[in-house]
């Protein structure tokens, strides 16, 4: 692989990532990690978290639309796939909405 490669690649992913959290579910979960956040270098751990929160608000959601199993097949590689898009797509997200609050809020 190339150095063109690997950034087609990043870029496709950041593009999937942003996709699945662009939802009002995940905006809302980003904007409230946003607001939350005191500094940008916990970036990575509000990214985490929001993912989490993410994944536990879909499970919920299976549940009381009484799946038989809400639970997702975390030991296949897809569904782990795109649990790190959506964790990319968070990385995206809440940096954005962190940083036009930084720069109209001062705070």
């Amino acid at each position: 692989m190339d150095l063109n490669e690997i950034l087609n690649q990043a870029l496709a992913w950041a593009r999937m990532g942003f996709d699945t959290v662009n939802s009002i579910q995940g905006l809302v979960i980003a904007l409230i990690a946003a607001i939350l956040m005191s500094r940008y270098s916990r970036i990575l751990v509000y990214a985490v978290g929001a993912t989490v929160v993410h994944e536990l608000v879909n499970i919920g959601r299976n549940f009381y639309a009484g799946a038989a199993n809400p639970l997702p097949d975390y030991l296949n590689m897809e569904v782990l796939q795109l649990v790190g898009i959506r964790f990319v797509g968070y990385l995206i997200a809440i940096s954005l909405i962190y940083m036009v609050r930084r720069l109209f809020f001062r705070g």
